[in-house]
């Protein structure tokens, strides 16, 4: 058996994402103990240093596939009417028949324009995988547009060679951009199963988009075990897991800029002040070298408590095991909340963005207590900012037992969905496969539209 998994997260600079895919190639292994693991990836030797006994698929691979023109420069001269027909119909055929495109490319690596090894690469393990799995994150929005558009050519490719699909823990939208929802409208649909992290945003999106309520499941983010298997099993108030764990995500998509610092770092230290507790680093994501490293740097400062903290982490575990030093989280990053609440400690979430908004909202939504979500856009952010660590703080005690019950239960749930994920690779599941593909089938102009959108 050869399972492919697309890990979403190409560069696995991101230890939310990076915890997710580990959880994924666990329980699939676990699942499938002499399956053939491909992961798609433009970093080899992270994976395999967090993900043994696997083989790498080179994302560049399919990048080659979906910008390759098979007229080159000739296209740029024809007439607008044909050139728009040739678009579409070229991109029907690069789903369609790949085979051209690895063709051209090897002609074109023959001539010394290309290095087309990577397409070849990509192409003979979505030929010979038996399921294709999207691990979670994140993604599906308007920020993240071309990976986007890789995961469901991804998905597509699969599906139209009747390989069962199934993206696992995942939260969707906004999607505004018209194009790019048509594109996944006319894919979604036919992926054989969909588990998501949140039920408030993500459920209706899909929905909306027409994919049968019956391939979804609502099951929590997958990085939750990772984190629920490392809680303290009794800290109580006397425990040395008295820190503030401390994140701010400073980007485009969290609309989040460096002005916040201030605010955010005035609350953390006061917090601290007031309750002895020591400022604790929770770095998520490290692109560049820069993000979120940077700006715990600055929200540290010369805090007393935090001299000489070591802030540097590529490993989800150690991540983890920060965090678990630390009785409430302040985090403007999603998994800086899920690594707090899956150890029953409670988070204040800082958000701006819609997507940000979406994703904490849904996850205070699935631990049902213990996440207050804090709108840095509001006129009084910084009270309620002092005022949630308050409540977090004093309430540790009390939320724990609720949310580590609350981790569980979707941990067991996802658990679940990956049994019915292991069962659409088995016979039992072939007569709905071979109609979710005739379906597919029928849907050709559908397809042919979107992708000329």
């Amino acid at each position: 058996m050869n399972i492919l998994i697309d890990s979403c997260s190409y560069n696995c600079q991101n230890v939310g994402d990076l915890s997710m895919l580990q959880v994924a190639v666990a329980r699939l292994r676990a699942l499938h103990p002499k399956a053939s693991i491909d992961i798609i990836t433009n970093a080899p030797e992270i994976v395999r240093r967090q993900c043994t006994d696997i083989s790498t698929v080179p994302v560049h691979g399919r990048r080659l596939l979906l910008e390759d023109r098979l007229l080159g420069r000739m296209g740029d001269h024809l007439p607008a009417n044909v050139a728009r027909r040739w678009s579409a119909r070229e991109a029907s055929l690069r789903i369609c028949r790949p085979e051209l495109f690895e063709a051209a490319l090897r002609f074109k690596q023959r001539l010394g324009r290309v290095d087309a090894t990577g397409s070849s690469e990509f192409l003979a393990a979505i030929k010979r995988a038996d399921l294709v799995v999207v691990s979670g994150a994140g993604i599906f929005t308007d920020a993240f547009r071309d990976n986007v558009v890789g995961i469901l050519a991804t998905l597509d490719l699969a599906i139209r060679r009747n390989v069962p699909t199934a993206i696992l823990g995942h939260g969707f939208g906004p999607i505004d951009d018209p194009s790019l929802r048509a594109r996944a409208a006319a894919i979604l649909p036919f992926v054989s199963l969909i588990t998501i992290r949140e039920r408030l945003a993500s459920l209706p999106f899909l929905l909306d988009l027409g994919v049968p309520r019956s391939r979804i499941v609502v099951t929590g983010d997958d990085a939750i075990e990772l984190a629920y298997g490392s809680r303290e099993h009794s800290p109580g108030t006397d425990s040395p897991a008295r820190g503030i764990g401390v994140n701010l995500r400073i980007a485009t998509y969290a609309a989040v800029g460096r002005e916040a610092l201030e605010v955010v770092r005035r609350q953390v230290h006061a917090a601290a002040s007031r309750y002895g507790a020591p400022l604790v680093a929770v770095p998520i994501a490290h692109h560049g070298g820069g993000m979120d490293l940077d700006t715990l740097r600055d929200l540290l400062g010369d805090f007393e408590n935090a001299g000489g903290m070591r802030i540097e982490f590529d490993r989800p575990e150690e991540v983890i095991s920060q965090v678990a030093r630390c009785r409430v989280v302040v985090t403007g990053s999603y998994h800086g909340a899920v690594f707090a609440l899956a150890q029953g400690i409670p988070a204040v979430a800082i958000v701006k963005s819609p997507y940000y908004r979406h994703k904490m909202t849904g996850l205070a939504d699935q631990f049902g207590i213990g996440c207050e979500v804090i709108a840095m856009d509001a006129p009084d952010f910084e009270i309620a900012l002092s005022q949630a660590i308050e409540r977090a703080w004093e309430s540790a005690d009390v939320v724990r037992p609720a949310l580590l019950e609350a981790a569980r239960r979707q941990t067991a749930s996802a658990r679940q969905a990956y049994q019915r994920v292991s069962r659409l690779i088995t016979g039992s599941a072939a007569v709905a496969r071979a109609a979710t593909v005739e379906a597919f089938g029928k849907d050709e102009a559908a397809h042919t539209q979107s992708a000329q959108a």
